[in-house]
């Protein structure tokens, strides 16, 4: 669901902003095409950014799950 809430920006690292872009085209969209179209830019940055975003995400989670396991 995508909501008016404004993120803020000035608190979170480029990593986390990627996951950010990423979890909201996970979870709000249906398509590359119509998050491209939301936030007006081209598929192919849309997909590019996503990608980047999902990279994140993936080392992200794996560093958490890394760590708990070092506990």
């Amino acid at each position: 669901m995508i909501t008016d809430k404004q993120i803020d920006t000035d608190y979170i690292q480029p990593v986390e902003a990627l996951q950010v872009i990423f979890l909201d085209w996970f979870n709000n969209f249906l398509t590359v095409d119509r998050f491209a179209e939301h936030y007006g830019m081209t598929p192919d940055a849309a997909s590019e950014l996503i990608d980047a975003g999902r990279r994140a995400h993936e080392s992200m989670v794996r560093r958490k799950h890394w760590l708990e396991l070092l506990k």
